[in-house]
């Protein structure tokens, strides 16, 4: 039996009640229905709709439970904020037609504010995932740290893949390891770690896991003052990350591993210049 006949799914042959378009909303939103073919989604902060969660949804559809769809009326759109999965699952039980759904409507504001509402709403539901909400902290600019990690990772020449990463050069797929560096370096010296690994390793993609983030920053912490740029680069130019990652995993499991694996390709390419002695703390 489908979906269709087991469930009752909003008529689109009733009474359509369309806002007519000198009406203003006023905050903190006001309730009216709308037809979905007025409704625009999709948006970049917003994660894309799944079938599987639409099947869900439709599997226990409850017409007593129908919230309303969050929307923002913006430079003469209604944009759907948080709804789609709901929106999609209406329209599939009416045989992929138009419906009438009820909305709360605001006003007055602006993309990145509708991006900040989003995240915020979205943490109630099925977590988003670090990619998704970073993506959707990006887009709404309400994370000074965020959008300073984006921005100093742009200025050495990468790429940080918010979306699905292709695993093409030069583009950095971790969230957390990234942000994490971040938070351990501050902004210059986080920034020097991104020019060290752009010089060393030509952004191949091995060179930009996580674990490389995890051991960079620690090496980057605990040598600050003693390296040389010019000799990493110079030294670690010809040492895989493959190799570095291969052997990192067969010791003990934390940042420490790939930093102490760094440390000893840097010292051992060395050609008359100096060690760097041991300073990690245990």
């Amino acid at each position: 039996m489908s979906y269709r006949k087991r469930h009752e799914p909003p008529k689109t042959g009733q009474q359509t009640f369309l806002p007519p378009a000198e009406v203003e909303y006023s905050n903190p939103g006001a309730i009216r229905t709308l037809s979905t073919s007025r409704l625009t989604s999709g948006l970049h902060y917003q994660r894309p709709v799944e079938q599987k969660n639409v099947d869900k949804l439709i599997h226990h559809w409850n017409s007593l439970e129908l919230y309303p769809v969050i929307v923002s009326f913006r430079d003469g759109k209604f944009n759907v904020v948080d709804g789609q999965n709901r929106i999609a699952a209406m329209r599939q039980m009416a045989g992929g037609g138009d419906v009438i759904v009820p909305c709360m409507i605001y006003t007055g504001m602006t993309y990145e504010q509708e991006a900040e509402l989003y995240a915020k709403l979205d943490k109630g539901k099925r977590p988003l995932t670090p990619r998704q909400h970073t993506k959707a902290l990006i887009e709404s600019g309400s994370d000074a740290s965020v959008m300073e990690i984006k921005r100093l990772v742009e200025d050495v020449g990468f790429v940080w893949a918010l979306k699905e990463p292709t695993g093409e050069p030069f583009e950095i797929a971790p969230i957390r390891a990234l942000m994490n560096a971040y938070q351990l370096l501050g902004g210059d010296a986080f920034s020097r770690m991104l020019a060290l690994m752009a010089g060393a390793w030509q952004g191949t993609p091995n060179s930009l896991k996580a674990s490389m983030f995890s051991g960079m920053a620690l090496f980057v912490k605990t040598y600050e003052m003693e390296l040389s740029d010019r000799a990493f680069v110079r030294r670690m130019s010809i040492v895989s990350p493959d190799e570095i990652i291969r052997q990192g995993r067969i010791d003990y499991n934390t940042a420490l591993r790939f930093a102490r694996i760094i440390r000893d390709k840097y010292n051992g390419q060395q050609n008359g210049g100096s060690e760097l002695p041991y300073r990690f703390k245990r």
